[in-house]
């Protein structure tokens, strides 16, 4: 692997089998003939991803952006191709590396010795974990007593204090207040100065506009583009604003590509500039 490059992706496939009951389920378990058809959430993903940038992964719900996540973090593998990671690599979602019948205090020390901390290295950041993630008494109370706001903090504080050589935020900053949000927003800033890379999935276009170096764009498992945040969010909102007019035959049948999509926004950021001008020359 390159020496910036900290994660490599080359030809990645990931396919679920989707069974009508689960008696058909059950049937493929014992190899047996089972109901079902497949679903390819990851289709021919190849990508180079360098240290130390911030990576945003865009898409509709479906698109496969927590499904690359998870590879790229060790969660799953995928049906074919291949996944190189170089460091370690921490994975903050409301769903993942937790668990539920511990406590709040409990899951830091379970979660930080599944990064491969020492007992003394997690006592020397209990307490800033504790402070950031600003859950009061909830600290000491199992964790499915949690809001998913609270689950987020807690879930947030702990990734962000191991600190990962790689860091994957799916759509965690989602459920929390927009005070925690601003914060989190922050730490990630000191987190990126430090050197690390961090990849941002989220359904808020403009927040990767701000945070992001690059942003790919999924669409049903395949890669329309990679690109600069600049050019490529405001490209991705255009598409879906297409796709809020479509009905479902029309989405069916669209294969959006990223030149287009990134012509139209060039196409209104010029009539934009047009119209600023006309205002400026008026009013001379």
């Amino acid at each position: 692997m390159a020496q910036d490059v900290i994660v490599r992706c080359r030809d990645i496939t990931k396919t679920y089998d989707l069974y009508s009951g689960e008696s058909d389920r059950i049937k493929a378990l014992l190899g047996m003939p089972a109901k079902g058809t497949h679903f390819k959430a990851l289709d021919g993903v190849t990508q180079d991803f360098l240290k130390g940038e911030i990576v945003g992964l865009a898409g509709l719900n479906g698109s496969g952006k927590s499904t690359l996540a998870r590879i790229i973090a060790g969660i799953t593998w995928p049906t074919s191709g291949s996944c190189e990671v170089k460091g370690t690599v921490s994975m903050l979602s409301a769903h993942v590396g937790m668990n539920d019948q511990l406590t709040g205090r409990e899951n830091i020390t379970y979660k930080c010795m599944l990064m491969g901390l020492s007992k003394r290295q997690i006592a020397a950041i209990e307490d800033e974990i504790i402070d950031f993630a600003d859950v009061g008494v909830y600290i000491d109370q199992p964790l499915r007593t949690y809001s998913s706001g609270m689950r987020s903090r807690l879930g947030f504080a702990i990734s962000v204090h191991v600190e990962p050589e790689i860091l994957i935020v799916d759509e965690a900053l989602s459920v929390g207040d927009a005070a925690f949000s601003e914060k989190c927003l922050a730490k990630m800033e000191t987190f990126r100065d430090s050197g690390r890379t961090i990849f941002f999935v989220t359904h808020a276009p403009w927040q990767m506009l701000h945070f992001c170096n690059r942003v790919m764009w999924l669409h049903k498992g395949r890669v329309i583009g990679f690109d600069d945040a600049d050019v490529m969010v405001p490209s991705y909102v255009e598409f879906t604003r297409d796709w809020t007019k479509m009905d479902q035959a029309a989405r069916d049948r669209l294969t959006p590509t990223y030149e287009h999509y990134r012509g139209v926004f060039q196409a209104h950021q010029r009539e934009q500039w047009a119209r600023e001008a006309a205002q400026r020359r008026a009013q001379q």
